[in-house]
This record gives structure tokens, sequence and C-alpha cells, in this order.
């Protein structure tokens, strides 16, 4: 289904039927999106409501351009209460992606388009007891900050880049301590 915007929607429901309020509900919510992508872009959205046990969970990715961005809420007694709280932590990864860029960009001196990388994911396994999930991706040459930011965008607990001085593939991840280690592969 396409929005004001040509952004194309995708509501699923996992172990909940999506009701035609509920589909509206996150639609309103979600369409709010669409003023940060440039009009006639090619934006996807997957709206992903599920149920574990009395809690209901949100889901939303959004691809676009290049760009990935993903947020999940947990543990709210209430897929309403859920979709709002989704929607506010996509906008506030997008305004600090966006802080972030412009920081980097002033630095540089130049205005480079950033795109974020595209993880391409085959769902089949390899085998049944060890590899449960296969993803490909192509490594873009950036430096720290730009992973820093990059993984934040796509709320994940490590991100693989090449890095841009050395041309190494390195490994960011968040330590428990909330602050963030570095592992670099040397050629």
């Amino acid at each position: 289904m396409k929005g004001t915007n040509d952004m194309e929607y995708q509501i699923v429901g996992r172990g909940v039927e999506i009701t035609p309020a509920l589909k509206e509900y996150a639609l309103k919510k979600i369409s709010k999106m669409e003023k940060y992508f440039e009009k006639g872009s090619d934006v996807h959205c997957t709206i992903t409501i599920s149920v574990i046990k009395i809690y209901q969970i949100a889901e939303v990715s959004i691809q676009a351009d290049g760009i990935y961005l993903r947020a999940k809420v947990n543990d709210q007694k209430d897929a309403y209460a859920a979709i709002d709280l989704v929607v506010d932590k996509l906008e506030g990864q997008i305004r600090k992606m966006k802080a972030q860029l412009e920081r980097l960009r002033r630095q540089s001196g130049i205005a480079k388009a950033i795109a974020l990388e595209v993880i391409n994911g085959d769902e089949e396994p390899e085998s049944a007891k060890d590899i449960v999930k296969r993803k490909t991706l192509s490594l873009t040459p950036m430096d720290i900050e730009e992973a820093i930011t990059r993984m934040d965008a796509l709320d994940h607990p490590f991100f693989i880049f090449e890095d841009s001085s050395t041309h190494n593939t390195c490994i960011l991840y968040r330590r428990d301590d909330g602050e963030f280690g570095l592992i670099e592969a040397v050629k």
C-alpha cells in the first residue's frame, strides 16, 4: 500500500490480528516519517506488531535509497502505545543521525553523500544445528565517527565496516559499560 509520498507500507501481525482501527492508527503515525524523505524516493516501510505473553511489540523497518532504519519497542501492554513509542524512537534516530552527519560534513569541509549499508539477509539456514541466518554486506570505507552514527541508526550492538584510513575490516561494538570497542583485522 502506498502513502502520500510514494512510501510503501506493509503491516504484519504475528500472533495478533491487525484490525482496521489498528492499521489506520499505525499508518497515521508512521506516515509522519514521510517528511524525512525526498518526494519520489523509493521508500519501503514494514510495521510488525506481535504479541509475546501479555506484551505488545512494535517493530518498524524503513529502507530508502541505501538508508536502513530500524526501531523496536518491547514490553507494552497496549499496541497503540507501542506504535507511539517506536515512532518517537525512529524520529530520535533520524534527528541524531542528521546532527552527526552535519557535524561530519562541517569537519571534512565537503558535503559528501553518505549511504548506510543495506544488509541483505538470506533467511535459509546452512545447517539446522549451527547457522540459522546468514547475511552478506558490502563494506563502505568510512571513519569511526561515521561507523558509530550508522551503528546507532541501525540499533545494532555491533557494526562491520572498512576503515577509510587503513582499509582494514573493523568491527565496532558496544561494551557492557556503554562505551565502544573496536576490533581491527590486519591484512
